[in-house]
């Protein structure tokens, strides 16, 4: 059961219920998938104006829930959201298997009192404010999910679908939920203990177009990127003037955006697949295993 509130973030909805309704279609009998409306009225709109048409309700689930996913709005955040809602989410929360949010829909939870003593997380812009307004809940501004025994907490709208992908893999094991990213075109399936912002996205972006490009298509590419000579070659530049121009747009030497980014990518890669590090280092350009266990520690001291 996926809950739109109303002015509801649309992806918050739609990003989920395309994980959990592909994973129905490959094994039938596996989810009856619901989109209910938190008001009366069978619309409810979103924040861009695009209204979603729920044609069940609340009170049509009276017996046992299995998940209940409460989307993000900002009526949430304002916590002005309806009463009898959030009476309905206390009631509900004592009858499902697992109950979680997605983005801001936190906030939905903690206003019902569901999440006392908890660890969560939400959107990056919104951390702060929840640590201020529910000061016994513990907000890891971190990662992109949290489970806290039968609760999940995502952080913002497209970690919705790494969070659909976890449960179905609960449910349906690895394979299923692997098959439905590849069907969804998600380069990574992230894992929860991922951080929200990526150390590539944090970086300044460069003013000069073959620097930023180059930003853009290195974390997808370091296979091709052995040194900072691959680096300059990509770009159709000397070594010389790369190296200056780079340091003067970005703020740092090509050779350690590099070894950031291979770290990166170790880090990553070895919480995907813990048993091909031997390939991993091969691929990444870190010559052995050692080296990349090094990096990817060193990398995990400073996130």
């Amino acid at each position: 059961m996926i809950v739109a509130p109303p002015q509801v973030t649309l992806m918050d909805v739609t990003g989920p219920w395309e994980v959990f309704c592909r994973a129905e279609a490959m094994i039938p009998g596996t989810y009856d998938v619901a989109v209910i409306a938190t008001e009366p009225g069978a619309r409810v709109s979103t924040k861009y104006g695009l209204d979603i048409c729920c044609e069940r309700k609340m009170d049509e689930f009276p017996g046992p829930l299995d998940t209940v996913l409460v989307a993000g709005s900002q009526q949430g955040v304002d916590g002005v959201a309806d009463p009898v809602f959030l009476a309905w989410l206390q009631d509900a929360a004592s009858r499902t298997r697992r109950i979680g949010s997605v983005c801001t829909g936190v906030f939905y939870l903690a206003q019902a009192g569901l999440l006392v003593g908890r660890r969560v997380t939400s959107h990056w812009r919104y951390i702060d404010q929840l640590k201020s307004q529910f000061p016994d809940l513990t907000v890891d501004p971190e990662p992109i999910f949290v489970r806290d025994r039968d609760i999940y907490t995502s952080a913002g709208i497209a970690a919705g679908i790494d969070l659909a992908l976890a449960l179905v893999e609960q449910d349906c094991g690895h394979a299923v939920s692997q098959q439905i990213a590849h069907d969804l075109v998600i380069f990574v399936q992230r894992h929860a203990d991922q951080t929200q912002l990526s150390w590539s996205l944090a970086q300044r972006i460069a003013d000069h177009d073959p620097i930023r490009q180059l930003q853009r298509w290195a974390p997808d590419n370091l296979p091709s990127l052995t040194t900072v000579d691959d680096m300059a070659a990509h770009v159709h530049m000397s070594p010389r003037n790369f190296s200056r121009l780079f340091k003067q747009q970005t703020g740092m030497t090509p050779g350690s955006y590099l070894r950031q980014l291979r770290a990166e990518a170790g880090q990553r890669r070895m919480q995907q697949a813990p048993g091909k590090t031997g390939e991993l280092a091969a691929e990444l350009g870190f010559g052995c295993e050692k080296s990349l266990h090094r990096a990817a520690q060193q990398k995990a001291k400073k996130s």
